[in-house]
C-alpha cells in the first residue's frame, strides 16, 4: 500500500480556517468580537499558542482587528473610512473637499452581459442589478456612476428605501444589509469623449472630454461584488485619491 507523505496540516493553520469559515458564514458579524482565546482554546482543544497565532495571521490578513484591553473583533471594510465618502474633489492639495449630495436615479434588473459578468466572476447568463446615480455639487452634476451588482448576491436591493443609497455609501450599505465588507478595490483611468447618456446626466455637450474610472470592488477571498463605470467633468476641481 502506497504510504501517504503528504505533511501534516498545522493545528493552528486548521483553526484558523475554522474561525474564518465562521466570519464568511455570518456567526459573527463586522464589528463584533470573538471568543476570547482562551475560549476558542478550549472549545478547539489545542493550545493559547495555537490560539494566538491563528488569530495574528488573521489580523495580519485584515480578516479580524484587535482593541487592548476589549478583544478580537471581526474587521468591517477596510479601506480607509475618508476614502468611502463616494468622490473627494479638490482645486488643490490641502484645499476643502467639494460637499456632494447623490441622486439615485435607477436600479433594476438586466440580463447579465460581457464585461462585467466576467469582471464579477459569474457566469454571463446571470442577471445584474444596475445601479445609475448621479453627484452633484451646488446642484450641478459633477460625477456620474453606474454600478452592476451580482443579483443572486444581493436579493431584495430593489427593495430597500430609495433615501438609503442616497444617504449612505454603497460600501456602507452592502456591508451593514448583506455583511459583505470591501477588502479592496482595484481601479482604471482614461480621458474619453461623453457618449449622449453621459452628456445628459452631467448636463455637457456630447463628445465634451471626460474622466473614465472603471472598479471593482472585492470582498472576502478576494470575490468581486461591484464593477463600476463613472464619468467625472468636474470643472475646476480635481479628483482626489489617498492611498
Amino acid at each position: 500500500m502506497k504510504k501517504n507523505c503528504s505533511p501534516p496540516i498545522p493545528a493552528y493553520y486548521r483553526l484558523q480556517t475554522t474561525i474564518l469559515e465562521d466570519i464568511e458564514k455570518g456567526r459573527w458579524k463586522p464589528g463584533e468580537s470573538i471568543p476570547t482565546e482562551r475560549s476558542l482554546a478550549e472549545l478547539n482543544r489545542v493550545s493559547i499558542g495555537t490560539v494566538k497565532k491563528a488569530l495574528l495571521n488573521l489580523v495580519h490578513e485584515g480578516y479580524l482587528y484587535r482593541v487592548q484591553g476589549k478583544g478580537t473583533f471581526v474587521a468591517g471594510t477596510t479601506l480607509w473610512k475618508e476614502s468611502l465618502r463616494y468622490y473627494r474633489l479638490l482645486k488643490s492639495f490641502g484645499d476643502c473637499e467639494t460637499e456632494l449630495n447623490v441622486e439615485l436615479l435607477e436600479l433594476k434588473v438586466i440580463p447579465g452581459f460581457m464585461p462585467a459578468n466576467r469582471y464579477l466572476g459569474i457566469p454571463e447568463g446571470q442577471k445584474l442589478y444596475e445601479m445609475k446615480r448621479v453627484f452633484r455639487s451646488d446642484g450641478r452634476p459633477v460625477v456620474y456612476n453606474i454600478s452592476y451588482l451580482p443579483h443572486k448576491l444581493f436579493k431584495g436591493l430593489t427593495g430597500l428605501p430609495k433615501n438609503l443609497f442616497e444617504k449612505v455609501t454603497l460600501y456602507e450599505l452592502i456591508e451593514k444589509n448583506y455583511g459583505y465588507p470591501t477588502i479592496y478595490n482595484h481601479e482604471l483611468f482614461d480621458a474619453i469623449e461623453a457618449g449622449r447618456e453621459v452628456a445628459k446626466a452631467l448636463e455637457i455637450l456630447k463628445g465634451s472630454p471626460v474622466l473614465h474610472i472603471e472598479m471593482q470592488s472585492f470582498t472576502y477571498k478576494d470575490k468581486p461584488y461591484e464593477y463600476r463605470q463613472s464619468y467625472c467633468f468636474c470643472g475646476n476641481r480635481k479628483v482626489f485619491r489617498e492611498t
